[in-house]
């Protein structure tokens, strides 16, 4: 039986990103069969550990792209990060220690972790990056009308920088127009 199933409501659009999240369902699903079964404590501890370990790998693949592409929320991800990993960190270091018994609770709070932080969280990488290509595209295409424009492109030009091309491109016109009659 599967715990937590992947759909594509839960792709952020940014292929490492998703692999990640993927692998990340799998470990929990795989945490999930093991305590599911009755496989010994030692068992579930090893899964746990790939848990913890991959998702600091995880946050800090995302952090470097967040920080490449100047996403504006970077800080709070950061924040959010820390503490997801210190909580799954502690969960670990608890069920170390203590032998504790992994129960519904445990299970609920992984798949909640998961699920919340790509819902509410990681889907603004992925709409940040397609607002930002966007804008890239319009620049290009104002740049390729008008040369003069290429500095708005190069800086990644928004609304008022395509505005700017516009103006010059029929500044242009006007110019071309006169000397033709």
């Amino acid at each position: 039986m599967t715990f937590l199933s992947w759909t594509e409501d839960y792709e952020v659009g940014v292929s490492q990103i998703d692999a990640e999240h993927k692998y990340l369902f799998k470990l929990i699903n795989e945490f999930h069969d093991k305590q599911a079964s009755g496989d010994t404590h030692s068992h579930l501890l090893l899964v746990l550990n790939r848990l913890v370990a991959y998702a600091e790998e995880h946050f800090q693949h995302e952090e470097a792209l967040m920080q490449e592409i100047e996403y504006p929320r970077l800080a709070q991800q950061q924040e959010l990060h820390e503490k997801l990993f210190s909580a799954i960190f502690e969960l670990n270091e608890k069920l170390s220690r203590d032998s504790a018994r992994v129960d519904g609770e445990t299970l609920h709070f992984l798949k909640k972790w998961l699920v919340e932080h790509i819902v509410k969280e990681d889907m603004g990488i992925g709409d940040f990056m397609r607002r930002k290509a966007a804008q890239a595209e319009k620049a290009e295409a104002a740049a390729g009308k008008n040369p003069t424009a290429d500095k708005g492109a190069d800086k990644g030009a928004d609304k008022n920088a395509n505005k700017d091309a516009n103006k010059d491109a029929n500044k242009d016109e006007k110019k071309s127009g006169k000397a033709g009659s």
